[in-house]
């Protein structure tokens, strides 16, 4: 992570407030149309006081629950919103009054709202980027040629979005956010709802470009499979305020103490096995069947090795595996549980 320079995007301290009409359920024609004249508002405090840094060449995920305040950083980062108090930088400027000097060097792709032109050939949709953005014709020919190429959609140039598979489209779509050579690209949802080999193209073609162009990447996605494979930071967000910020590996070891161990087995040694091995400080869960047992273990209280010597003496072992909960096992884990959400920003702090 090049912490040693300049950060290229930054929050600090921003609260973000929206207020919306509160609906309440009225009996009588009076009181409702009382009720129209007189609506009552409430307020929702999407941010509330996040900071964070970004720095050239990384490539973040922005992770959390529906309604945690992803989408409204996005937008606020992008200029499309404003913080209610707080302070947004992108390139050194306040991304919202400088929107269209900052558009110019960061390019954004939001899963379920479309960059293109829905009746219009894509390739005239993106020559009109390329107007926009005063891209030079033989750079604009180079890129598109070699991005084409590589995310297979040459053939559907001269096609119009509408008639595109939401694969085709999306692919398409990040053509768009990058034929201008932008420094930054916020990827909002960038592969939901495709299927697996569309997928497989759009996170090759992100990790090379922030790989070989240096391209810094930010990312909101529900796709741990997305985060997995492009990402080398995390940061959680629930209610409006981040939990943790940090390395992917640093989360792992921190919140994946437990382990999963399969045991086949041919015979036992000892009758009472099972209980042995039930007692045992550390281990959560015993199930067996046909041969099979089935360990889940915190590694803090017992060790996977002293754990393995045991069940060398106890059972006529065949094959035994060790897995570790993946990233998407760890996330759903800490947002389920309140208690662990707090517990991790007091870690991350």
């Amino acid at each position: 992570m090049p912490l040693n320079q300049e950060p290229i995007a930054e929050i600090n301290n921003v609260v973000r407030i929206y207020t919306k009409p509160l609906v309440k359920p009225r009996k009588g024609a009076h009181r409702r149309f009382v009720g129209f004249l007189k609506r009552e508002k409430q307020t929702i405090r999407a941010l509330d006081g996040v900071s964070f840094k970004i720095h050239p060449g990384e490539c973040v995920a922005l992770l959390g629950p529906n309604g945690a305040g992803k989408s409204t950083t996005v937008k606020l980062l992008s200029g499309i919103l404003h913080p209610t108090s707080g302070q947004v930088r992108i390139f050194d400027q306040d991304p919202y009054h400088n929107r269209i000097d900052c558009a110019m060097r960061y390019g954004v792709v939001f899963g379920q709202r479309s960059l293109l032109w829905t009746h219009v050939p894509v390739k005239e949709s993106l020559k009109l980027y390329q107007k926009m953005y005063n891209v030079p014709k033989p750079i604009f020919d180079e890129r598109l040629k070699e991005f084409t190429e590589i995310l297979d959609i040459e053939k559907h140039l001269p096609t119009a979005p509408r008639r595109l598979s939401l694969g085709e489209r999306m692919r398409c779509e990040i053509i768009a956010a990058l034929l201008h050579q932008p420094e930054v690209i916020f990827l909002d949802e960038p592969t939901v709802g495709l299927d697996v080999v569309a997928k497989k193209k759009i996170r090759d073609f992100i990790r090379r470009i922030n790989r070989e162009e240096k391209v810094t990447v930010f990312l909101c996605s529900h796709s741990m499979r997305d985060v997995e494979e492009l990402t080398d930071r995390i940061i959680l967000i629930s209610k409006g305020n981040i939990k943790f910020d940090g390395p992917k590996r640093q989360l792992k070891r921190r919140w994946s103490n437990e382990r999963k161990i399969r045991v086949l087995y041919k015979k036992v040694n000892k009758a009472n096995w099972q209980t042995e091995l039930e007692e045992q400080q550390g281990v959560l869960e015993l199930t067996t069947q046909n041969g099979q047992a089935d360990l889940r273990i915190d590694q803090d209280q017992l060790a996977i090795g002293d754990l393995l010597k045991d069940i060398m003496e106890l059972l006529v072992v065949d094959d035994i595996q060790v897995t570790e909960p993946n990233l998407e096992d760890i996330i759903r884990e800490i947002f389920g549980d309140e208690e662990r959400v707090n517990n991790l920003q007091m870690e991350a702090n």
